[in-house]
Formats: structure tokens, C-alpha cells, sequence
């Protein structure tokens, strides 16, 4: 009876039949503590992280599948929960689960860069702001404030829009400079349909925001374009 039980809910489909589903689970979870990421491939890790949320499935072909819709797991994590929900097998715990890892490798990379150098170029800022707005499916603008040192004070989303366009207004975007004293800030707005490429609106935003922040005091350190691999900025002409 019990037999059939796991048969019929699943609990018994592993690839691995001496092991069993917990058995199969506990070798991922001692590889990976006995030898790391290197010693599994990203199917695998997929597949230990959504044990977690799932654990009463075989999640390998869940995994598998999310891998090959998305293309890496990096694009996994950073799909919207709308569109995970999408997938079948993923509900909303696993959604959530899946978003929490994202939101916690976000705020890690912030804290990196927090943490050591200040700002010095575009690498810098794409690295802060990448899985901000990678991923996103419709185009915002996010800003981030800087002190004299090109510290990052503080950094928020100043606008969102539609799938390829957003209105933006200086005063929104200097407000936060002012209450907290920044003297420079930069300007990162995403390209959902994946193209890093400036158009005149782009560059016409770009002078009109330096020229009334200047007249402040603040100065616009760069404005770039992200997509969920690649940026461009704007000050520099510079394709990362």
C-alpha cells in the first residue's frame, strides 16, 4: 500500500532506485559539502536548492526543465515570478523560494561593492545594478547616489514604464540626491528586449539631467543601459 502511495504521488521517482528519493537528495547534499560547487553541474545545484521547497518530489526534471527554457541558472533566478509560476511544476513556495535566492545574491553583490572600492566606472556600476534590472520585463530607471568619494549613499528605483518605454522626470531623479547630500549620481535604466543600444531620447535625457543637476551642485557620473548580460554606457561609449 505504501509502495503505491509513492508511486502514484511521485515520491519514488528518482534515477537512482537503490538510493531512493531521500537517499538520492542526502548524496547531492554530502557532494556538495564534501567537495563544492565545482564537483556538481548547474542541473544539480538547481535541482539541490529546489529539494527545499519541494521536498517531497523528484526535482531533477523540474530542474532540467527550468535549465533549458531559461538557458542558465543565473536566468533562472532572475526570471519574474510571474514567469516561473508559468512553468509546470513550480508553485508559488518554489516561486518565492527561487526569488529569495535571487534577492539575497543581489543584495551580496551590493554589499560587495559597498563594502570595498567606490565606484570607478561602468564595471563597477553593472555589477551593482545587473540583477536589479537584468531581468526585468518592463523598462524602469534606477538611480544610485554618490558620495565624494563615489560611495554609494543610497539607491532606489526612480520609474517604471511599459515594455519599452518609461517618462522620467529630473526632479524625481534629484530629490533623493538632495536629501541625502549626494554630489553625484548615476543613472541605469534597463532594455527588456535585451539591446543596450542608446537612442537619441537616450542621450537628449542624458544632457538635460547633467545640465539641471548641475546647476545643484551634482554632477551626473555616468548614465548607462543594462540588459540581463550586457551594458552600455553612455559617458564613456562603452560596451561591457
Amino acid at each position: 500500500m505504501y509502495a503505491l502511495l509513492r508511486c502514484e504521488y511521485g515520491l519514488g521517482m528518482t534515477n537512482d532506485k537503490h538510493l531512493g528519493p531521500e537517499g538520492h537528495r542526502e548524496r547531492l547534499r554530502q557532494r556538495f559539502v564534501n567537495s563544492g560547487r565545482s564537483a556538481m553541474a548547474d542541473y544539480e545545484l538547481l535541482e539541490l536548492l529546489l529539494t527545499y521547497a519541494l521536498p517531497r518530489i523528484d526535482t531533477k526534471p523540474l530542474a532540467k526543465k527550468l535549465l533549458h527554457q531559461c538557458g542558465t541558472l543565473p536566468a533562472v533566478l532572475q526570471q519574474p515570478y510571474e514567469r516561473l509560476m508559468q512553468v509546470k511544476g513550480i508553485g508559488s513556495t518554489s516561486a518565492i523560494f527561487l526569488k529569495i535566492i535571487h534577492a539575497s545574491l543581489t543584495r551580496s553583490m551590493e554589499t560587495a561593492v559597498e563594502d570595498q572600492t567606490p565606484i570607478s566606472g561602468p564595471d563597477d556600476i553593472f555589477a551593482y545594478v545587473r540583477f536589479h534590472l537584468g531581468s526585468r520585463t518592463r523598462e524602469c530607471v534606477y538611480a544610485l547616489y554618490l558620495d565624494n568619494a563615489k560611495r554609494v549613499l543610497h539607491h532606489c528605483e526612480v520609474s517604471s514604464g511599459t515594455i519599452d518605454r518609461t517618462a522620467l522626470y529630473p526632479r524625481e531623479v534629484l530629490k533623493p540626491a538632495l536629501l541625502y547630500d549626494a554630489v553625484s549620481l548615476v543613472l541605469v535604466h534597463n532594455h527588456p528586449d535585451g539591446l543596450p543600444v542608446p537612442s537619441e531620447e537616450d542621450h537628449e535625457l542624458t544632457r538635460k539631467l547633467e545640465s539641471v543637476a548641475g546647476t545643484l551642485g551634482i554632477s551626473l557620473f555616468d548614465h548607462m543601459i543594462v540588459t540581463r548580460t550586457q551594458a552600455y554606457s553612455l559617458k564613456t561609449g562603452k560596451l561591457l
